[in-house]
């Protein structure tokens, strides 16, 4: 095969390349999660983390303890560890049961060179009720590690006993995350009353992560963002930020005005910026077919000066040349639009809709349309 017929000619930039480093670079602005798990056995914890992550991390029990000893669990290709604590020994203080706990799972973190980034402790709101020794070892992990309270299994947090009970945690004043506990129901739950069905849809997760992600480092929080399956609104923030980065970078390169036949660096920034995008929108898609759905659309699959025509096509410019301006503007409007095709696709993804390559091809045209 020829290098023509291959479609990377010598005048051609090699868009899916670009595009895997962008992956990669995107990868290199991640780090290693690392979220410990905490509560009485059958409090809905591995429930709570796996639909987060929107993958079965932790096995789940039915209220037996499932955890009798401290386990690690970790995803193929997914940069999060969890660590899951046993049922505590009531014949120990609160404060040796939070050492134990942390002093383990310490060992194995200080290995990776990493450290506990938070900890989620979980109460069944149904109990009414937190203990005090519940509450002592809230306040001695929370010294430690961001500890986040989550009163999980909550159908109404707005029932009269749900509300008590936040006020009565509210009233210890514990150095949890928020300051607050978070009523949650983490998957869909489905009631019967007099022979009749009733949907409980989830709520709560939205709350937890966007707090979560205002106490992690910029790394963690970043693969935070962009492997949980719950929050839309953090990962369209943080692709923004991508977006006003890149635009600002683009901007840079056409300080000097570059002539439409050279704008190669360009158009690759560009793309990159498209890779980046999707890494932190946390498409589960074949990264060639993300690749290929760019270079169809945006026209940089050939020689740079077919961007340039794309350029000219969909984006009017003044004269023969790209400004900083028109480059910083022109490159906003992009990701902009990407974005929002990203964001339609990944809310059918994450509802269990196939989505393909053409479907991708799609959402893009419609998008840049809208934004010429």
């Amino acid at each position: 095969m020829n290098a023509e017929s291959d479609g990377r000619g010598s005048d051609e930039f090699d868009v899916a390349a670009i595009f895997q480093e962008g992956l990669a670079h995107a990868e290199q602005e991640e780090a290693m999660l690392n979220v410990m798990l905490a509560g009485r056995p059958g409090a809905g914890k591995s429930t709570l983390v796996n639909a987060i992550f929107g993958e079965a991390i932790a096995p789940v029990g039915t209220g037996a303890p499932v955890t009798q000893e401290i386990e690690r669990y970790r995803r193929p290709r997914l940069p999060v560890t969890v660590y899951d604590t046993p049922g505590y020994e009531l014949g120990k203080s609160p404060t040796e049961v939070a050492g134990y706990f942390l002093e383990q799972i310490k060992q194995r973190v200080v290995a990776e060179e990493s450290e506990i980034h938070f900890a989620l402790y979980c109460s069944l709101a149904a109990n009414n009720r937190v203990e005090e020794f519940e509450v002592d070892l809230v306040r001695a992990l929370a010294q430690e590690v961001h500890t986040a309270f989550v009163l999980t299994q909550c159908l109404d947090k707005e029932a009269q006993e749900v509300v008590d009970l936040r006020s009565h945690i509210d009233s210890r004043k514990l150095p949890i995350v928020n300051s607050r506990p978070f009523p949650v129901l983490a998957e869909e739950k489905l009631l019967s009353f007099s022979g009749q069905s009733v949907s409980v849809k989830p709520f709560g997760l939205d709350d937890l992560l966007r707090a979560l992600a205002r106490v992690l480092p910029a790394a963690q929080k970043r693969t935070l963002v962009s492997r949980q399956r719950v929050n839309l609104e953090l990962k369209v923030k943080e692709a923004n930020d991508i977006v006003a980065e890149t635009a600002l970078k683009a901007a840079a390169i056409a300080a000097v005005p570059i002539p439409l036949y050279d704008i190669g660096p360009l158009s690759a920034l560009q793309v990159a910026m498209f890779a980046r995008i999707t890494r932190v929108m946390g498409f589960s898609i074949e990264p060639r077919s993300l690749a290929a759905a760019c270079a169809a659309v945006v026209g940089v699959g050939s020689a740079a000066r077919t961007a340039s025509s794309f350029l000219k096509l969909v984006f009017p410019l003044v004269g023969g040349v790209v400004n900083a301006s028109v480059a910083g503007s022109t490159t906003y409007a992009m990701g902009a639009a990407y974005i929002k095709a990203c964001e339609g696709l990944l809310r059918l993804q994450i509802a269990g809709v196939p989505i393909d390559q053409d479907d991708i091809i799609g959402a893009l045209v419609r998008e840049w349309r809208k934004a010429r």
